[in-house]
């Protein structure tokens, strides 16, 4: 199977009157983000490649993607260009070996969220847009090169195991406990540059955003939770993020 603009393995790498205090984004894929001038914006997590038989897109996250004027994903993946030169681009072991373990377990089951997104906002004449270019990231993918991988990292069973427990993850919405699990998966400094950093490199991208425009923006559930997670950012730029239902309900439905 060709090698898809969604080969990162990290592959997770992600209103309502219940309000979560600013350092404990624990639990959610789906946040509401209200602008200064009294905008309404979402952020929703998502598994970028998963098995069709395990889970489902929330129809309440594509009700509410129609009612935005912009799909923000980490990077624009309709632009032709970009995305050949995303793919020519020699992928680092780690992750490419990962790639492999998941398509040799569920082959012709995996589907990606963020199509379906894209496919949504297209029929929708939604603006498509990237928190980041394609150089960007490549450059963070040039630099895990640097970092020592051990060797217990490659075992297929601990690949495929890790992956199957961020689905688990998924489903229960615990971005806290998968951002945690990151540390258990890959060296430190691994997660620093694919998540913290990336966190830190959008986020005045992404205020820019919501304060301009009704925005969907879709990222991989990592980069949710934890202290570097956007949400906290988020609260510390002074916004309130807002837990919205993540289930196949109507898309006004909160937690109450």
């Amino acid at each position: 199977m060709k090698r898809t603009q969604f080969i990162i393995p990290i592959l997770l790498l992600l209103a309502s009157c219940f309000q979560e205090e600013a350092s404990t984004f624990h639990e959610g894929n789906l946040w509401k983000i209200t602008s200064k001038n009294g905008t309404e914006s979402y952020i929703f997590g998502t598994v970028h490649l998963y098995p069709r038989s395990e889970l489902k897109l929330s129809e309440n996250a594509i009700a509410i993607l129609t009612e935005c004027s912009t799909l923000a994903l980490e990077r624009d993946v309709t632009n032709t260009f970009e995305q050949q030169k995303f793919m020519d681009f020699e992928m680092p072991k780690i992750l490419t070996e990962s790639y492999k373990v998941i398509i040799s377990e569920y082959g012709n089951e995996l589907v990606t969220m963020e199509n379906q997104l894209i496919k949504t906002a297209k029929d929708n004449g939604i603006r498509i847009t990237g928190l980041e270019t394609t150089d960007e990231i490549l450059r963070i993918l040039t630099n895990l090169n640097e970092i020592e991988i051990p060797q217990a990292n490659f075992e297929k069973d601990k690949m495929l195991q890790a992956y199957q427990q961020s689905l688990k993850m998924y489903k229960k919405e615990q971005i806290k406990s998968f951002k945690d699990s990151l540390i258990f998966q890959m060296p430190k400094r691994m997660t620093k540059l694919i998540v913290d950093q990336r966190n830190r490199n959008w986020i005045d991208d992404l205020v820019g955003l919501v304060e301009n425009e009704p925005a969907f923006i879709a990222v991989g559930m990592g980069h949710l939770g934890g202290e570097q997670g956007l949400l906290q950012l988020l609260a510390a730029k002074g916004y309130k993020p807002i837990r919205m239902e993540i289930k196949n309900k109507p898309p006004n439905t909160v937690y109450n």
